[in-house]
């Protein structure tokens, strides 16, 4: 009889041991989540399931730039930093011209800039130094022809020549006086209206 009991007390203590030890490797030691290494390179290329680069991170000059490129491995958006380090956007069409381009200035103002089929710059929408809206409208050569302007002082319409000499301005100041400025063919001021 104490042969059953102690064989029996024997078999109860190590399945309680075993099952104690059991449970407190399930238990005791938390979970780590694995930390994925740091990938350190010049270049990062994405490609499509035919090999295709679609979306490349790169170094140009020491800046960083992003690309997203068409099926034709055109680039259609870019992003990057200027020399200066200012934020630049540019939106290409299937030839890859920029003709969309959303920058802040080297002194941190925006601006809206679009292109012609020929990647002219024609017409720009940003903030003056003083932080006034201004629309400046150029023809095929890079001329300003049209100025918009709005600052602390009046709001006004500007035209110029094919030169690009002012032909006639449009003003209109806080007190709604406005005031129409002919120009001669040197750009002088040569009649105001008033």
């Amino acid at each position: 009889m104490t042969q059953i009991n102690f064989t029996w007390w024997a078999a109860a203590f190590i399945c309680g041991l075993g099952g104690g030890l059991a449970g407190s490797r399930l238990t005791a030691a938390p979970i780590r989540a694995e930390v994925p290494p740091v990938v350190i390179t010049s270049e990062l290329r994405l490609t499509d399931d035919t090999g295709r680069t679609r979306l490349l991170l790169t170094l140009m000059r020491g800046k960083p730039r992003l690309f997203m490129l068409d099926e034709a491995g055109e680039y259609r958006l870019e992003m990057g930093l200027g020399e200066t380090g200012e934020p630049h956007i540019w939106l290409r069409d299937q030839d890859g011209a920029a003709k969309v381009q959303v920058v802040l200035t080297p002194k941190g103002l925006p601006a809206f800039r679009l292109a012609d089929h020929q990647g002219q710059e024609r017409a720009t929408l940003g903030l003056s130094d003083s932080g006034h809206p201004t629309m400046i409208l150029r023809d095929e050569n890079g001329r300003d022809r049209l100025a918009l302007w709005r600052d602390a002082r009046d709001s006004g319409l500007a035209l110029a020549s094919r030169q690009g000499h002012p032909v006639a301005a449009l003003s209109a100041s806080e007190d709604d006086h406005p005031r129409l400025i002919f120009f001669d063919a040197q750009g002088r001021a040569s009649l105001t209206v008033e």
